[in-house]
């Protein structure tokens, strides 16, 4: 998920986005549960904050299971970086055992509304983040969960109303199958409607309405546009142009030594360069220090000897590579096909999963 900028200061979004949907799922928990009692509601909603900080901390703590030699070499990846795909589905079953067991005096119904109300809460803020932050990875499991979580919290706004209507039609076997009937219906409308989303992300209809931007085909660093031309020297002094990578997805890092958030991230960057280095052409690395605001080059030299990083690096003396990607944050970080054409830009910190995963999807696209 793309970070927010604000000014030089780089906003983790991915935490951002799932804080959000945390308070908006325990909203959705307080406000469905309205008609019960004062004290058992509030006991509902403390149980459901201590969810959602559990989620947060069994997601970032994962990375220790995922890459345990990232944390202990550099103990601050665990405010950057987090186990990724893993963690996530790790921390969603820490939550939802967490949940079952706060609300299991409400019997398995009431359990299962209160989990469901808040989960849908979740889903909702975060598919629509995803639509708006990272577009080119939503897929169809995103517009299904986002589309069933709006019908959920229409659904089971009032937890004691659902609770009043199952006991009443307990032994109402009739009744059962209706509403089965009626929510296999339901399931199939929105799987067609969560198709027709998808479908409309992927054509570009929706991007069309949330982009406002430059005319396709210009130069610029934003997705979809040709890439700015770099062509720099090494600490060697060879001429490195972008140029010359033509016909290759190109990873572009920009960087300086003073960065604390890039040395976290550089270990990453040196995997990655590895890993396609051993694959052939298909994907090169080009790292870019902006040596306009460093002390000195020996100093960035001295930098790469002392941690041992042999990707490619090239010297951005003047910051006019820099000033053509509009970067002033580092790092950032940014995607080309082998068009040539921009179609990834990232802020902050991204971990090797993340940039190979990316890396993949524009990959899948040509």
């Amino acid at each position: 998920m793309t970070n927010i900028q604000l000014g030089s200061l780089v906003l983790n979004a991915e935490l951002l986005v799932y804080l959000a949907a945390g308070i908006v799922g325990v909203l959705a928990l307080r406000m469905g549960s309205r008609g019960m009692d004062k004290a058992e509601r509030e006991t509902d909603v403390s149980a459901a904050w201590s969810a959602i900080v559990l989620w947060i901390a069994v997601w970032k703590g994962s990375l220790l299971l995922v890459d345990p030699m990232s944390v202990i070499q550099h103990p601050m990846s665990l405010l950057f970086f987090s186990g990724g795909r893993i963690g996530f589905w790790l921390a969603a079953a820490a939550a939802l055992v967490w949940c079952g067991y706060k609300f299991r005096r409400h019997g398995m119904g009431g359990a299962a509304a209160r989990i469901a109300l808040l989960a849908s809460g979740w889903m909702l803020v975060y598919g629509i983040a995803v639509l708006f932050l990272d577009r080119n990875s939503f897929h169809y499991g995103h517009s299904i969960g986002l589309l069933l979580s709006i019908v959920v919290i229409v659904l089971l706004r009032r937890l004691d109303r659902w609770q009043q209507w199952q006991q009443k039609r307990a032994d109402d076997s009739q009744w059962i199958r209706r509403m089965l009937t009626q929510g296999i219906v339901v399931l199939g409308v929105i799987g067609l409607l969560g198709f027709t989303l998808q479908e409309q992300v992927q054509t570009g209809v929706i991007a069309k309405l949330m982009d406002s931007g430059e005319a396709d085909g210009t130069v610029g660093p934003r997705a979809g546009l040709t890439a700015p031309p770099i062509e720099l020297a090494s600490l060697e002094g060879e001429a490195i142009s972008l140029a010359r990578n033509e016909g290759s997805i190109v990873i572009v890092n920009f960087w300086t030594t003073w960065c604390k958030v890039c040395k976290t991230e550089m270990p990453h960057v040196q995997k990655l360069y590895e890993h396609y280095a051993a694959e052939g052409e298909a994907v090169k690395l080009l790292s870019v220090n902006v040596t306009s605001q460093e002390s000195s080059v020996a100093g960035v030299e001295r930098y790469m000897k002392e941690y041992g990083y042999d990707f490619p690096l090239v010297l951005d003396a003047k910051g006019e590579a820099a000033d053509s990607y509009r970067v002033n944050a580092f790092p950032a970080t940014f995607i080309i096909d082998a068009d040539g054409v921009v179609q990834e830009r990232m802020l902050g910190a991204i971990s090797f999963s993340d940039m190979k995963r990316r890396v993949e999807r524009v990959g899948a696209a040509q």
